[in-house]
C-alpha cells in the first residue's frame, strides 16, 4: 500500500482481463461468422434468413477478415466503456477523490462523518449524515475496508443509520409535497428498471435532504441529522 496514496479500483489483471478477454472473443467470433451462418442455414427456423444467406454466398476469407475487424472494433468500444463506467478511488491521509470517466468528485477527510459499502456501492456520508456519493466500487470489501482503515477514515461495516429509515408509502403526510412526487417518479422508474432515472432522481431528492436505501423495488428513506 502506498503511503502517500493507495487507488482502489481495478487491478492490472482485472485491466489485463478486461482488455485481452474481449479482443479475442471478438476476432474469434468474427473469424467464424461464414461457418456460424453456414450452420444457422441448416436449422429449420432461420431468422433473417436472406441476410444470413447473403454472408453465406460471399468469399468466406473476406468475410471472416472483415468481420473479425469489426469483432475487435466492438470490443474496443466495448472496453473504453468500461473503463469510463468503473469507479476509481484516490484514498490519502487529507481526502478522498473519485474519477467516473470524466468526472471527478473530491472530498477532505474531516467533512466525512462515514463511509460504508452497500451491496457494491461505496457511499460517504457528510456531517450532517447527508449522501454525499455513492457508486459500484468494483474492488472487494474487505479490501475497501482495508485501505480507509489504514488512512483513518471513519469506515463502517453497514449504514450507521440504519436504524433510522421508514419504508415509504405514496401520500406520505410528513413529507413536503414535492419530496413526495419525486420518490413517487423514482418508484415507477424502479418498477420499470430505468437505472440512470432513478439515479437522478435520487441525486434530486439528496439536495431535498432525503437518503434512500432501496430494498427490491421499495424505497425506505431517512431525513439528514443536524451537525
Amino acid at each position: 500500500m502506498n503511503h502517500d496514496k493507495t487507488i482502489i479500483g481495478l487491478k492490472r489483471m482485472e485491466k489485463a482481463i478486461v482488455i485481452i478477454l474481449p479482443i479475442l472473443s471478438g476476432a474469434i467470433l468474427g473469424w467464424y461468422i461464414p461457418v456460424l451462418a453456414d450452420w444457422v442455414l441448416t436449422l429449420p427456423i432461420v431468422p433473417l434468413e436472406d441476410f444470413i444467406s447473403l454472408i453465406a454466398s460471399l468469399n468466406k476469407f473476406w468475410v471472416s477478415i472483415v468481420s473479425l475487424i469489426l469483432g475487435i472494433i466492438a470490443a474496443i468500444v466495448f472496453i473504453i466503456i468500461v473503463f469510463n463506467e468503473t469507479l476509481k478511488v484516490e484514498v490519502s491521509d487529507r481526502m478522498v477523490e473519485l474519477i467516473i470517466g470524466e468526472k471527478q468528485d473530491k472530498f477532505e477527510k474531516q467533512e466525512i462523518s462515514a463511509i460504508y459499502v452497500e451491496g457494491k456501492q461505496l457511499v460517504i456520508l457528510g456531517l450532517s449524515s447527508e449522501e454525499k456519493f455513492r457508486e459500484v466500487v468494483e474492488s472487494k470489501f474487505d479490501y475497501v475496508k482495508e485501505v480507509f482503515l489504514a488512512y483513518g477514515y471513519p469506515f463502517r461495516n453497514e449504514d450507521p443509520y440504519i436504524n433510522y429509515y421508514q419504508r415509504w408509502e405514496l401520500g406520505n403526510g410528513d413529507l413536503p409535497s414535492d419530496v413526495n412526487s419525486i420518490l413517487y417518479a423514482r418508484s415507477r422508474a424502479l418498477r420499470e428498471d430505468q437505472k440512470k432515472e432513478a439515479k437522478r432522481l435520487r441525486e434530486d431528492l439528496a439536495q431535498l435532504g432525503v437518503v434512500i436505501r432501496d430494498e427490491q423495488n421499495s424505497q425506505f428513506i431517512r431525513m439528514v441529522q443536524n451537525k
